[in-house]
């Protein structure tokens, strides 16, 4: 197996896989352990020792029958016999699972980004920040994932939607003392405080009409 092929497993176990089964750390832990111990060496099984190898995983005997039996039933991994010396184990790839890579390509594809809640979906939040490369949207000071808020350019109480084509990314300052005020009539606030030179006051509304005519995607 070479360099490319592991690439690809691990990304395909960790993309999908684990999101998809809901392994908890100790199965995942053991995933990782009999991977080790079959497809990684091009073997097709694996002797289990319950005595032992736990041990190479970190948890106890009890939580390793556990999870073992847990994972046989989600299907990541085939208990074929009880054995005295231990537990004879095949272990399927994530390709080899059935709608495991697929349904989450699926899962993708079918979002559609003009149906997006960007406001209240957490999975979307950040795509907007990205979008505005870390930059409040009025002021352009430095924003990062920790002291980042969304604001509507309409908004809300005035008929804007949660859109990608209304949402922006802001610091928490320009938020709270724009309040209700529309996009454009802000950056002109932040123009005549001098917050914003004569050519930042051009580019903002540039962005702003770009954003609500939808020419400015965020990556989903």
């Amino acid at each position: 197996m070479d360099n490319q092929d592991l690439a690809k497993i691990y990304k395909d176990i960790e993309d999908y896989l684990i999101p998809f089964l809901k392994l908890d750390p100790y199965e995942r832990s053991l995933y990782y352990y009999l991977l080790r111990q079959t497809r990684l060496i091009d073997k097709n099984e694996t002797i289990f020792v319950i005595t032992t190898a736990p041990q190479n995983v970190g948890i106890t005997d009890f939580a390793a029958r556990d999870r073992l039996r847990k994972m046989d039933k989600k299907g990541c991994i085939r208990i074929l016999e009880v054995r005295r010396d231990g537990l004879k184990i095949s272990v399927l790839l994530p390709t080899e699972i059935e709608g495991c890579v697929v349904e989450k390509i699926q899962e993708i594809q079918q979002v559609n980004i003009e149906n997006v809640d960007f406001y209240n979906d957490q999975q979307f939040r950040e795509t907007i920040l990205k979008r505005e490369k870390g930059e409040c949207f009025y002021c352009l000071r430095k924003i990062t994932k920790e002291n980042y808020v969304l604001d509507h350019l309409i908004s809300q109480l005035n008929g804007g939607n949660n859109s990608y084509k209304n949402i922006v990314a802001s610091c928490h300052g320009c938020n709270s003392i724009k309040s209700g005020k529309n996009g454009e009539d802000y950056v002109r606030d932040l123009y005549r405080k001098r917050a914003l030179s004569q050519e930042e006051l051009e580019q903002r509304l540039i962005a702003i009409e770009s954003i609500k005519n939808g020419e400015i995607k965020p990556e989903i």
